[in-house]
């Protein structure tokens, strides 16, 4: 059985995924806005709105 230490590591690793995606989508989004490629902006936005809605119910599920 894991302890609690080992636990709260990998949350935090698995935490610091989820930001580093959010980097990169911003980083993709803003480089295609630079481009005028507004149909990658809006990829990008999609996509890192769906990983903020799946990072929000990962979070609301470890609260209870």
């Amino acid at each position: 059985m894991a302890r609690p230490h080992e636990i709260s590591s990998a949350l935090g690793v698995f935490v610091g995924v989820l930001l580093s995606l959010q980097i990169f989508l911003l980083t993709v989004g803003l480089d295609a806005l630079h481009a005028r490629d507004a149909r990658l902006a809006w990829t990008a936005a999609g996509c890192s709105v769906v990983l903020a809605l799946g990072s929000a119910a990962f979070y609301r599920h470890l609260r209870r």
